[in-house]
């Protein structure tokens, strides 16, 4: 946890560019949160407990949650920058949560490892939206991302159906193994190391759905998740892993047969340029 000697330092206003003054013409509603304590959990996580001031109280949390925190560039120009981060654990009645961060090299980053409770950060809310299936009937999940998403995959454990659900997760550092994921006794868990700039992930969910296929199968019946008409897809997949990788998985995942209102993908953070082209090539 911070030391409680530490100091907290003055909000210093984030010139949020462009990008805010798009997010301001759409309406996104702007807060300041108030950070309370953090704790490191490994070399590579970070988590920080803040204060909603009212946030909570006005805007029902529900599962993937996520708001935009504005951090300044660390070298003093003033300009700014956004990066979204889910609730965890919300709980209305104190207006508190956490935020987690994977640690990289980022403006985001260093906050998360510097700030110090009384410390504050403005923050938006525009653009998240509840994450949970259309329907009840499925017959398995799966949630498939990385360490920047393992706070909405937790938050889709404690909150989606009975029906076991596989949890495909991409690490680099091998401490990310023994973060905290929220399985409960009919889940599986498998961890993949990024390889090839995410297909490593993206082979590992081939197999994981072409086994749910192969396992739900009969002779002489269906031959792919499209053969039976239903009110939904009886596999629910949820993801989001880098902008690119993300892309990729929502197009295996259609073409796996998955209906549309059962695959539900965002991409949370952008490549490297030449990830990008290798995994597009």
């Amino acid at each position: 946890m911070t030391p409680t000697t530490a100091r907290a330092r003055a909000l210093r206003p984030v010139d949020r560019g462009e990008a805010g003054r798009i997010l301001a013409d759409l309406r996104a509603q702007d807060f300041v949160f108030t950070v309370l304590e953090t704790e490191r959990v490994s070399d590579t996580y970070q988590r920080v407990r803040c204060a909603g001031n009212g946030f909570l109280r006005t805007h029902a949390p529900y599962p993937t949650m996520w708001v935009r925190l504005w951090f300044t560039d660390p070298t003093g120009t003033g300009a700014g920058h956004q990066r979204a981060y889910t609730l965890v654990d919300p709980d209305v009645e104190t207006d508190t949560f956490w935020l987690e961060f994977a640690i990289h090299d980022g403006a985001a980053a260093r906050w998360a490892q510097q700030t110090v409770p009384g410390d504050e950060i403005e923050a938006s809310l525009y653009g998240s939206e509840p994450s949970l299936p259309d329907c009840d009937d499925v017959d398995r999940h799966l949630l498939v991302g990385d360490t920047a998403s393992l706070p909405a995959i937790n938050s889709l454990l404690d909150a989606v159906s009975a029906a076991p659900t596989t949890v495909v997760l991409e690490w680099v550092h091998p401490e990310d193994r023994a973060l905290p994921v929220r399985l409960r006794p009919q889940d599986s868990l498998r961890w993949v190391r990024r390889t090839d700039n995410g297909q490593g992930l993206l082979d590992a969910v081939d197999a994981e759905v072409a086994a749910f296929v192969a396992a739900d199968e009969a002779p002489g019946e269906r031959t792919n998740l499209h053969a039976t008409e239903a009110t939904c897809t009886r596999l629910f997949a949820w993801g989001a892993c880098d902008t690119v990788t993300t892309r990729a998985l929502t197009k295996k995942l259609r073409a796996a047969g998955l209906r549309r209102d059962c695959i539900k993908t965002l991409g949370y953070w952008l490549p490297p340029k030449e990830d990008d082209q290798a995994l597009a090539g």
